[in-house]
């Protein structure tokens, strides 16, 4: 009898309680990732806060390099590549942002932070160092789908 009840409650558990259960589970982790890049956001936006402040005509000189970053490496459709280094692979990606973030670094580089949307439909990080050169600013550094490596740089 106890093994008979134990094997109807395995069948029962296997059927309809453990699909259930890994559909929760899967829309939690959903919920707690999108929860970790409001996290990242709020944390970058505070950050912006205590650091020095970006004049508008700033934000605008670093927005615009990377619209020509991005311009200058994309083809027609509007794809461009790059090394993901999570994954150490070649990735073509779309930008995703038209208004990304701006983020004082130090010594006058700013990090322009954004999204790329992959081929296959993930959106990643994607974070721009940029130098004042001259008049304007240059992008020096790429760093896709590593945002703790950013927040490291930043002492957080």
């Amino acid at each position: 009898m106890l093994i008979h009840t134990n094997l109807r409650l395995k069948t029962f558990l296997d059927g309809g309680i453990m699909s259930k259960l890994n559909n929760s589970i899967l829309f939690l982790k959903k919920i707690l990732s999108r929860l970790g890049l409001a996290a990242v956001f709020l944390i970058f936006s505070s950050q912006t806060a205590i650091a020095e402040e970006v004049s508008a005509e700033v934000k605008a000189k670093a927005q615009l390099t990377l619209a020509q970053w991005m311009k200058d490496r994309s083809d027609d459709s509007g794809k461009f590549y790059f090394v993901d280094r999570q994954a150490n692979e070649l990735v073509a990606g779309y930008s995703a942002n038209v208004h990304p973030m701006i983020v004082p670094y130090k010594d006058g580089a700013i990090f322009v932070c954004s999204e790329v949307v992959t081929e296959n439909g993930e959106r990643i990080t994607a974070d721009f160092l940029t130098v004042p050169v001259g008049d304007g600013y240059k992008v020096i550094e790429v760093i896709m789908n590593n945002r703790p490596s950013i927040k490291k740089m930043m002492g957080m």
